[in-house]
């Protein structure tokens, strides 16, 4: 009898760590939330700031767009004023 009870001890956490093993592996079915980070924004004219939340794919996407509009502003004012299209007669 005591032999039989301790063969069964022997099993248990084995079927035990079994199951957990498989559970472990299972895809969840909420998705994932990225996390979001935040930024004070100030508006151009204005003292007040507003603070916008968002995920870091899009602050990269907003960071590429303003960079963009940022070299845009530049290269104009090199044309103008720099002396490719200024040019003096």
């Amino acid at each position: 009898m005591k032999l039989l009870f301790a063969a069964a001890l022997l099993i248990c956490p084995v079927a035990v760590s079994a199951q957990t093993s498989e559970d472990a592996n299972k895809p969840s079915d909420k998705p994932v939330k990225e996390k979001k980070t935040c930024r004070s924004l100030t508006a151009t004219g204005s003292f007040m700031a507003t603070r916008v939340c968002n995920t870091a794919a899009a602050w990269r996407q907003f960071d590429g767009i303003t960079a963009d509009g940022a070299q845009q502003t530049r290269d104009a004012y090199r044309m103008t004023s720099a002396g490719t299209l200024n040019t003096k007669r």
